[in-house]
């Protein structure tokens, strides 16, 4: 008993003001009561306790405060939630530990971002920082009745604030370690009174870099980026408003640098491997390093993206119904300039050059709420076009590596192997959600949503370039046509039609305490293979993701505190990963549905205001994401000796991105000193446990780790100014976020995660 009366009261104390802000019961609210958020997940706005669905939120303040600068800053405050962002391409959010398809440009991901009600379907467009926000929302489980289009597990919701109409300034500059400098300002206020309101919003981000390059003395991981973002808020009249927003971000880093990790020189039964570290040291008598931070690369340049956006968010009051009509268009632009050998010499730069265009436009009519029903429908549009080239480029020293130092530098020296990939996507949906008050306490509510799709796609493989292999160099041309390969082409095209739904039962069983339901099913996009050869599927099937959530959702101490727990078990069928065909002519594996995946644990979140200075809050998750049925995966390369299985059984192992415990506490404390000023701080753990690259690798394995950011600072009177002397990974925890497989030509890789920073911010509204 005094062991779960310590347990209860550490549940009742530690909480997150990150995803609580929630609302308090009908009864009393004390001025200690936990801060309120309201949420738009299920297209209305509603308080996070009273919303019976999974869902956790960050308040745009916990996000300033806390310097929660990028997407993945948001695992600190959100449990089972992760984000890659290695570049711009290599990006993707997991819940759950699933997401995925960050290296693959034809697929969807499994969860999908939403800003201010756009919906982007190319994971590209999570590589941002977004500034300047309102609150962020992850939905989790499968989203589509509402949340644009379909996807999996989940769908993170940001929103950015809009224009406002009493004038208001914020600019913010921030000083760090390794030469970074940071800036960011909002400037809004009405540009004609009472009609229209405008809003300018401006970030730069520059230095940081922590890793230096032998070869050119450049700092590598570094930050050099900008953005600006402007909005009209246009209200004629109390029947229609209208919010328009143009946006442009731009990047030009050092992003894309891998270190190597590690390179067998022997398979797993011991026989030799000529593999990356091989080739080097017979060819160029290199020996290899595996030091992360010993970066000595030749021709590395900074990865270049650009993103473009203008969205349009019309609302119309037609009697008590509404109607909505968001209009959207967006633009990626992303080139690597990747030293793909990793070393000092001109071997092969490789990458793929990716431009994306994104069409969207959504009606959706709602009808009044207060009575016993209330529901929305609507149709969904989209319009995609994807453009990705996979560019090899072959340098001085490419035969000495892929073929002989004893073969002229002419064989491959200037020849470029491209694989051009397009894909088109045009889809249609049709979807309605309503929600029956049963009575006070009980309600019910479903979703239905039909989705038809026509996706066209084609990869097309070309080489050129070098001198040409005639006369007495014809000989040779058999060694080059062996490194690029045949030309081809190879298309198809797929039309589609699938059904989404939700059944979601609640109940208020007091003032304080809301238990729910829910079941649902979803599909994510049948992926357009842009990797594809003769032979392969092009357009691959959907994968079909069905989930079950239970959870409560209660506030306690008169709205003091907040916890809310839920269990889920999720499985997704026709799971999208690289398999290999055993009765195939090769051992190359591609991207295809390769069978069945589960997912299912427990989460809980809470906050507590424990006084009116002190607020403590935590979110954590326990669970397994495993792989129930995928017998044909690519083994690792240690496993590839000959004689042994052309393919590797992961059935029953856990995925990659899937650590078993995640989750993070928090503190924030502010105390009124005097003449208005006051003194506050923070401080964040987060924790992950053990992940791996693959189950059957001694290689890529990230072992459990804490991060420990916090900060200090000092506020003047209506929050006028501030400076806060801050820390992220106060500790300096060396950790990899990823791993890459090894290939015959590359190494194990690692993305990493930063190193510590620490900094001072000085914020200022003049008004």
């Amino acid at each position: 008993m005094a062991g779960a009366s310590t347990l209860g009261g550490l549940l009742l104390l530690a909480a997150p003001a990150q995803a609580a802000e929630p609302s308090a019961p009908a009864t009393e609210v004390t001025d200690t009561a936990v801060d309120q958020i309201i949420i738009s997940a299920r297209r209305r706005e509603e308080k996070l306790q009273d919303t019976p669905i999974t869902v956790s939120a960050v308040s745009g303040r916990v996000i300033e405060t806390e310097r929660l600068d990028r997407v993945a800053d948001y695992a600190a405050k959100i449990a089972n939630f992760g984000a890659l962002q290695q570049n711009a391409r290599v990006s993707t959010l997991t819940v759950r530990g699933v997401g995925g398809n960050a290296n693959s440009d034809g697929s969807e991901a499994g969860v999908g971002l939403m800003v201010d009600g756009v919906f982007f379907t190319h994971p590209g467009f999570s590589w941002l920082d977004f500034v300047d926000l309102d609150h962020v929302e992850l939905a989790r489980g499968p989203q589509g009745t509402l949340l644009g289009k379909n996807t999996t597990v989940g769908a993170l919701v940001v929103t950015t604030k809009a224009p406002s109409y009493a004038p208001e300034a914020f600019v913010s500059g921030t000083a760090a370690n390794h030469d970074r400098y940071q800036l960011r300002a909002n400037l809004s206020g009405p540009l004609v009174a009472d009609k229209v309101a405008g809003r300018l919003t401006l970030y730069g981000d520059t230095g940081g870099g922590w890793i230096r390059n032998k070869a050119d003395g450049k700092s590598y991981l570094d930050n050099r980026r900008w953005a600006v973002r402007g909005q009209l808020l246009f209200d004629p009249n109390p029947s229609f408003s209208d919010r328009l927003i143009v946006e442009h971000y731009n990047t030009k880093e050092y992003n894309n640098y891998t270190p190597a990790v590690a390179d067998p020189l022997t398979f797993a039964n011991g026989a030799p491997r000529n593999g990356w570290a091989r080739k080097l040291a017979a060819g160029f008598g290199y020996t290899s390093s595996y030091d992360v931070e010993d970066a000595n690369f030749d021709t590395q340049a900074r990865a270049v993206s650009r993103t473009d956006g203008v969205s349009n968010i019309a609302t119309f009051k037609l009697g008590d119904y509404g109607l909505t009509a968001i209009s959207a268009w967006r633009r990626f632009y992303f080139r690597p300039n990747n030293d793909s050998d990793s070393t000092p010499f001109p071997i092969f730069r490789s990458g793929y050059d990716v431009d994306v265009d994104q069409y969207s436009q959504e009606l959706r009519l709602a009808s009044p709420t207060g009575g016993a029903v209330d529901w929305q429908t609507g149709i969904y549009l989209l319009k995609q076009e994807v453009r990705s080239n996979y560019r090899v480029r072959l340098l001085s020293k490419a035969t000495a590596f892929f073929v002989s130092p004893l073969l002229p530098d002419a064989v491959l020296d200037g020849v470029e192997a491209d694989q051009i990939g397009r894909a088109d996507t045009t889809s249609a949906a049709i979807f309605g959600h309503g929600t029956w008050h049963v009575s006070d306490r009980a309600a019910l509510a479903a979703g239905l949503r039909y989705t038809h799709e026509d996706r066209e796609a084609s990869n097309t493989a070309v080489s050129f370039g070098g001198v040409a292999l005639t006369g007495r160099l014809a000989p040779l041309a058999v060694y080059r046509a062996a490194v690029t390969g045949p030309d081809f082409t190879v298309g198809g095209r797929r039309k589609d039609g699938s059904l989404s739904w939700l059944i979601n039962p609640s109940y208020r069983i007091s003032d304080a305490v809301l238990a729910y339901a829910s079941v649902s099913y979803g599909e994510k996009s049948g992926a357009a293979n842009l990797g594809a050869r003769p032979g392969d599927r092009i357009i691959i099937d959907p994968e079909k993701s069905t989930d079950y959530e239970l959870g409560l959702k209660t506030t306690l101490a008169g709205g003091r505190a907040t916890l809310n727990v839920n269990l889920y078990r999720n499985t997704i069928d026709g799971y999208q990963a690289p398999y290999i065909d055993p009765n195939g002519a090769t051992t190359r594996s591609y991207l295809a549905n390769v069978g069945k995946v589960r997912l299912q644990g427990i989460e809980a979140e809470g906050a507590a205001q424990v006084t009116r200075h002190l607020n403590l809050s935590f979110a954590t998750a326990w669970g397994e994401s495993i792989y129930v049925s995928y017998k044909n995966a690519p083994p690792p390369t240690e496993l590839t000796y000959a004689g042994a299985p052309v393919t590797a059984d992961l059935s029953g192992k856990q995925m990659p991105f899937a650590p078993n415990w995640t989750g993070n506490i928090s503190a924030r404390w502010e105390q009124p000193i005097a003449s208005g000023l006051s003194l506050f701080a923070y401080a964040n753990e987060t924790w992950r446990s053990r992940t791996y690259l693959n189950p059957l690798s001694a290689y890529g394995r990230q072992e459990g780790y804490a991060l420990t950011n916090a900060g200090i600072g000092l506020r003047g009177q209506d929050d006028r100014w501030s400076v806060t002397l801050w820390a992220k990974n106060l500790f300096d925890k060396r950790y990899a976020i990823a791993f890459t497989t090894a290939t015959a030509v590359t190494p194990y890789t690692a993305i990493l995660g930063d190193p510590r920073t620490v900094g001072v911010t000085l914020t200022a509204r003049p008004f």
